[in-house]
């Protein structure tokens, strides 16, 4: 792989990573920070990674990066669990009106942090069950079963905050 190519996988490639990041460490300083190792890495090894699974690749290195940072962190007590930089985050489904973004931001905030990452690589990144495996590095049937329940969770806290809006009077969906 050639610089050429790397500097199209990095267009290509660093808005994906840097909102997973984001969202894994709610924190947009962090997130840069592991955004430019996960590419440094990555141009280090780049002439051994396949082209078909270099996403596959940053994703993991990424996700491993901001794993290391958080137990780092949490070490030295500087860890927050709770999202709290959630409206950093880019909008990403601009079709929804912004009553719905905001409801969806809400109910992401009561999952836990691998739900809302399982969500994130899925809907938001359009990675498959075996992409999402890899990255995490775990089964493809390991993914479905917390997709599963991370969906039934996140259909449940949405049914909860609609009905909430409507009988306040708001009309959401």
């Amino acid at each position: 792989m050639d610089k050429i190519k790397f500097e199209v996988i990095l267009r290509k490639e660093n808005r994906k990573i840097f909102n997973y990041l984001l969202k894994i460490l709610r924190n947009r300083e962090d997130a840069e920070d592991i955004l430019q190792e996960t590419f440094i890495a990555f141009y280090k090894k780049m002439n051994v990674i396949d082209d078909l699974t270099c996403t596959s690749y940053l994703f993991r290195t990424a996700h491993n990066k901001a794993l290391n940072l958080i137990k780092s962190k949490k070490r030295k007590g500087k860890f927050s669990i709770t999202i709290e930089n959630m409206d950093q985050v880019e909008e990403k489904s601009t079709h929804l009106s912004s009553r719905k973004n905001n409801l969806v931001k809400e109910a992401l905030r009561e999952l836990n942090p691998q739900q809302v990452l399982l969500i994130e690589l899925q809907f938001y990144q359009k990675m498959s069950y075996k992409q999402i495996a890899e990255v995490l590095e775990t089964t493809v049937s390991a993914v479905d079963s917390k997709l599963v329940r991370a969906k039934k969770k996140l259909k449940k806290i949405l049914e909860r905050k609609k009905k909430s809006q409507e009988n306040e009077g708001k009309t959401v969906i």
